[in-house]
């Protein structure tokens, strides 16, 4: 779908009324467009939101409840075209509640009943090209699974956002930025139940799915496609001035792209050891370019690098700043989301010494006694994962191994345990 070169895909989409049969409503409004309420909210120009749009508000009498089948909750959204003629989701929903657009039924050229199949043309993901503010959102797929049983896939993103400058006319926090949503990160969720269906339908639901073997997703029999906000995945968004409990949400859309399956890493990328496993956005301090942990004392709230031993040790041995390892980060960052597929190899410095054979080279998930390697191991590690399918989409530490001379495979098998993990790592059924 490309929404501003082709203006009419704009018209595939609708608000989503979660209706088991893969129908998309478009919104009827009879009172203003939403760019009347949320003013010219985009990257390229600010906005405030109008705290007086709440349920309050006269007009809140004429609010939409958005799936209203299926949410029992207040909400507020619209699907339209903004001025830069990009497709434009837009509106308010109550602390748990929920809206979305999905697309009209998807279909199969030579075979209608059937949804389309991108897993055939060698297909592994969605590229997606979005404007918001830093709210997370979900991607959801719905196939032969949703009809039958109720069963959409689910993968949940974090946009990005701006920091507005002190003093500038334009205060707006939105920020464009390209989302990549992999087939193999779609999750299994049923869909809520519609009030009327009762509870007795939910328990017969529930004892289907236990007898019933759900497939993983890959891309196969895409019968609808759309986008989900919910109000509770996004506290920080709640109108805490007027207390009034409402999520606000904006969610421009440029494209949504796919991208293809590739057998090896198209791309390695070096990258700062000191980076943890695992990054809250707490965590990233982009008006600081610093990746932080927060405390909290009597005086207030204090910032301090990430492990500030570590992070010291790490500077004497590579020269890098810790404004260095956040621009690291980011690169990362960019790379996870351009569709491309890579392997990202964190390390934390290097030595003067000789190449050591495979049993020396230890590649692993956390970063847990981190070590300076050799030049020449990491050129062997590199040159192995560009050969390797199982390096794909994989980011590690490299470290050398306690114990010289343990036999861990070589490096392709490294690769292979490395995997293995990442796919045995639980992802329960929401």
């Amino acid at each position: 779908f490309k929404f501003t070169k082709r203006p009419a895909d704009i018209g595939l989409f609708g608000i989503d009324d979660g209706s088991v049969d893969g129908k998309a409503n478009d919104f009827d409004s009879d009172y203003k467009a939403a760019d009347d309420y949320y003013g010219e909210y985009d990257e390229d120009y600010g906005t405030t939101y109008d705290d007086d749009y709440g349920p309050d508000n006269p007009r809140s009498s004429s609010y939409s409840t958005a799936a209203a089948a299926v949410v029992p909750t207040l909400s507020r959204c619209e699907w339209k075209t903004n001025k830069f003629g990009h497709g434009l989701f837009v509106g308010k929903v109550d602390r748990y509640g929920e809206a979305a657009i999905a697309s009209a039924r998807l279909r199969k050229r030579n075979d209608p009943e059937q949804g389309i199949d991108l897993r055939s043309g060698g297909f592994a993901g969605l590229v997606c090209r979005v404007c918001s503010d830093g709210a997370t959102y979900e991607a959801f797929v719905r196939t032969e699974s949703y009809e039958r049983l109720g069963v959409e896939y689910v993968c949940e993103f974090k946009t990005s956002s701006k920091t507005p400058v002190e003093g500038e006319e334009n205060t707006s926090r939105t920020k464009w930025s390209t989302v990549r949503l992999e087939f193999s990160d779609f999750r299994p969720r049923m869909r809520p139940l519609a009030r009327e269906e009762g509870e007795d339908a939910q328990r017969e639901m529930r004892r289907t799915l236990g007898r019933s073997d759900i497939p993983a997703f890959t891309g196969r029999d895409i019968r609808q496609l759309g986008f989900r906000y919910r109000g509770k995945n996004n506290p920080f968004s709640w109108s805490g001035a007027s207390n009034s409990g409402w999520s606000n949400f904006y969610l421009a859309l440029d494209y949504i792209k796919v991208y293809r399956s590739q057998p090896e890493p198209e791309f390695v990328y070096l990258s700062d050891a000191r980076i943890p496993p695992v990054v809250n956005d707490v965590m990233v301090k982009h008006d600081l370019h610093r990746l932080v942990t927060t405390s909290s004392s009597d005086s207030g709230t204090s910032y301090s690098i990430i492990d500030e031993e570590r992070a010291k040790k790490a500077n004497e041995a590579m020269g890098r700043s810790e404004e260095e390892t956040y621009f690291k980060y980011m690169g990362e960052e960019m790379i996870k989301k351009s569709g491309l597929s890579y392997t990202i190899i964190r390390v934390a410095g290097y030595n003067a010494d000789l190449g050591t054979d495979s049993s020396a080279v230890r590649l692993q998930k956390m970063n847990k006694d981190i070590t300076a390697i050799s030049r020449i191991d990491l050129a062997q590690v590199i040159s192995s994962a560009l050969l390797t399918p199982n390096a794909c989409n994989l980011v590690l530490y490299m470290t050398k191994a306690k114990q010289r001379g343990v036999l861990d495979g070589d490096i392709w098998q490294k690769f292979a345990r490395l995997r293995l993990e990442n796919e045995n790592e639980p992802a329960p059924f929401q």
